[in-house]
């Protein structure tokens, strides 16, 4: 907004006062001659934000995105008879997949509207009208298309892959989709801006709410495991890191790049160059990554440690909810002046704070109870359409529920 993340970036802009000469033109059936990619350079900076509060700049290379662009039309079997539905804002690593993995293919990118992205309730007709074979999307936007745009009325008949990641997937909502959407896979594809994608689960087609949801094990090339606080391959919960092709080169701060990873010992023995995410798991028996929060999502409150996750995850199970998204805030100050943490749970539902805590009390041990749930029509959203956090960590506490706009 002003100006900063453009300081990172080299461009210039020259005017030219004449047109350009013609060098060479190609034949219809000449073809033109192959060129090295140069892997190692830099294909494209997105700007995510960090812990400053100021957006960083994520080096990925031509390798990078290539990589992961390839696998994913290997893995979905695109063809040039497939049409992939593109809904994410060019900011957002989701339209790696729509744009690279569907020319690797030869496939056609079918462009969603902009109002469409306002306004989805429309989206499942437009799927259908432009018999989208592919989609990849935010289950914030599944969410929407199952509210507003009657998708379980009238499911799009050419799609047959749908993939999501970005954000949880409510357990209700996905095996309602498995049951809409009969025969169409469903992938949960995770991976932080530093390695777009970089993990894949194939959802069964018999999985209920009631199974767990890994995020998958590394696409191929790509290793993904996961270490306790001494950097050692845990069987517990521990920090996930990711080691291969797709790490990114490097954090832009107006100079060289700023390398962040660290040398990881994984549970084969081999050392690697491996992106410490942030994201906490724990590695199951048969290989399969389990998410299991942010360690900036944990809260220590009234002496209690308590992940945020947790307390989203049984807010997200509740029937009477569709999405949702729990934040910490700062409450009043403590008897020792020292200020204390509040747990608020935003919740898209019809149903009342009272109703939505009753049934929470059901499920959640007192300590990690919301203080407040706030009921919303909608909850804001990024660019990138998922679930703004910093919007509802920022927003003032109302006297009641609905005091809130958003």
């Amino acid at each position: 907004r002003d100006g900063r993340p453009c300081d990172d970036a080299p461009a210039t802009a020259e005017a030219l006062d004449h047109g350009l000469h013609l060098l060479r033109c190609l034949g219809p059936d000449e073809r033109p001659a192959p060129l090295p990619p140069p892997t190692d350079r830099g294909g494209y900076i997105l700007f995510t934000s960090g812990s400053t509060g100021w957006p960083k700049g994520v080096l990925l290379s031509h390798e990078n995105v290539a990589h992961y662009a390839l696998w994913a039309a290997r893995e979905f079997g695109l063809t040039p008879d497939d049409r992939i539905g593109s809904q994410a804002a060019l900011t957002f690593d989701l339209t790696t997949f729509d744009l690279f993995s569907a020319a690797a293919a030869g496939a056609c990118t079918v462009l969603m509207p902009d109002p469409l992205r306002v306004f989805p309730r429309d989206v499942v007709a437009w799927l259908t009208e432009q018999r989208v074979t592919a989609f990849m999307a935010v289950p914030s936007l599944y969410h929407a298309m199952l509210q507003q745009g009657g998708v379980a009325d009238a499911p799009p008949a050419t799609l047959r892959i749908a993939a999501f990641g970005g954000e949880p997937f409510a357990p209700e909502l996905l095996e309602r989709y498995l049951r809409l959407f009969d025969g169409v896979p469903f992938y949960n594809l995770y991976g932080p801006t530093e390695t777009n994608a970089c993990t894949y689960y194939r959802v069964p087609a018999d999985w209920t709410a009631g199974r767990e949801l890994p995020i998958g094990r590394g696409i191929g090339g790509v290793h993904v495991d996961v270490l306790d606080d001494e950097g050692r391959p845990t069987d517990g919960e521990g920090e996930i890191h990711i080691a291969g092709p797709v790490v990114f080169q490097g954090y832009l701060r107006g100079g060289a790049p700023e390398d962040p990873t660290v040398t990881a010992v994984f549970r084969d023995g081999v050392a690697r160059r491996a992106y410490a995410s942030g994201d906490l798991g724990r590695m199951r028996p048969d290989g399969q990554v389990l998410l299991r929060g942010r360690r900036d999502h944990q809260v220590k409150r009234r002496g209690h440690r308590i992940d945020l996750m947790d307390v989203e995850h049984a807010v997200l199970e509740l029937e009477q909810v569709g999405t949702a998204a729990v934040v910490a805030k700062e409450g009043p100050r403590g008897p020792d002046g020292s200020r204390t943490v509040e747990i608020w749970a935003y919740a898209q539902t019809d149903a009342t704070e009272h109703e939505v805590l009753a049934a929470l009390r059901g499920v959640l041990p007192k300590r990690m109870l919301p203080d407040r749930v706030v009921p919303l029509t909608t909850l804001p959203t990024t660019t990138s359409g998922k679930v703004d956090r910093r919007a509802l960590s920022g927003t003032a506490g109302p006297a009641h529920p609905e005091d809130v706009t958003v």
